[in-house]
């Protein structure tokens, strides 16, 4: 069996462009890019046989190049994803280079549903493993573009929802921008069975993110008011009693009674981590409400 070396060496030898009389003989160029490709994939998944994932991505990428020199885009984009598959393991910067690449020429050639998935792909590894937030935000909102465009309102959703948590970062905090999300994809779920469960859920989240934009209790308790009008079942939640003990809390300026209901509802519904986050962030900067604050509960 070749090794990936001499792989990769065949297939610079047989990529050269011939000419003179050569190039009258033999295969066209083309036919020998396509040569080339198929030995720099072999020499990649050889590669990849032996943990060099980082040698394996290098290698696809100069498949993909003989690719697109060949006029297969499409082969190319495919074997961009395989680069993309290969560098995650080593090297995640390379991947997101390689997938965006791929992604940018799946879309030239129409297929948005593909370019969706891969899109979300791409917000993840910005979000947990190159930790760049505001990468991960454009990436899952540019998802839920594509997946709504395509039918796919779930799917949508659930990428609307992973962009509006990291509008609640602590690198971020546009908690207006998240609040805004949470309330949309809440009343997009209204008259939908499969994620009506998620309301209540939502319908917190949305509140806590006003709360935390400078204790904006009149927005807040703007939103109870209105995610009751949508669901009166809400107000049989322990999500609804949370929320009101909170708007009441920030109003009177009082964070030791956000500390109470804090605790009160953790008892039966554990707190996760993002809502620990915006709690703090509500609590550390509470402070009493002017006396003639107009409330708006429109």
């Amino acid at each position: 069996m070749s090794t990936p070396e001499e792989l990769i060496a065949g297939a610079e030898k047989v990529s050269k462009k011939p000419s003179g009389l050569f190039s009258f003989l033999g295969s066209s160029h083309q036919s020998r890019l396509e040569e080339a490709a198929d030995l720099y994939v072999q020499a990649a998944n050889l590669y990849k046989l032996q943990k060099k994932n980082a040698q394996a991505g290098q290698t696809f990428e100069k498949a993909a190049k003989a690719q697109k020199d060949a006029e297969s885009p499409e082969e190319a984009s495919n074997t961009l994803v395989e680069a993309y598959k290969a560098y995650k393991v080593e090297v995640p910067i390379e991947a997101a280079r390689c997938l965006e690449e791929a992604i940018d020429m799946f879309v030239r050639r129409g297929q948005f549903r593909r370019s969706a998935n891969f899109k979300a792909d791409l917000g993840e590894l910005y979000e947990n493993e190159l930790g760049e937030i505001q990468k991960a935000i454009d990436s899952y909102e540019t998802a839920s573009e594509w997946y709504k465009g395509d039918n796919a309102s779930s799917l949508a959703n659930k990428f609307s929802i992973k962009a509006a948590d990291l509008y609640c970062d602590d690198s971020v905090q546009n908690y207006t921008k998240a609040a805004t999300i949470y309330e949309a994809v809440a009343k997009d779920s209204l008259n939908n069975n499969l994620a009506k469960w998620s309301l209540k859920d939502y319908f917190l989240k949305a509140i806590l993110c006003r709360l935390a934009d400078n204790n904006d209790y009149a927005s807040g308790n703007a939103l109870l008011q209105r995610f009751l009008q949508w669901d009166p079942s809400f107000k049989t939640t322990r999500e609804y009693e949370f929320a009101a003990k909170l708007v009441d809390s920030v109003r009177d300026g009082n964070p030791d009674g956000i500390a109470q209901a804090s605790m009160e509802f953790d008892k039966f519904s554990r707190l996760d981590g993002f809502k620990i986050r915006v709690l703090n962030k509500i609590k550390s900067t509470v402070n009493e409400a002017p006396a003639d604050l107009e409330e708006d509960f429109t």
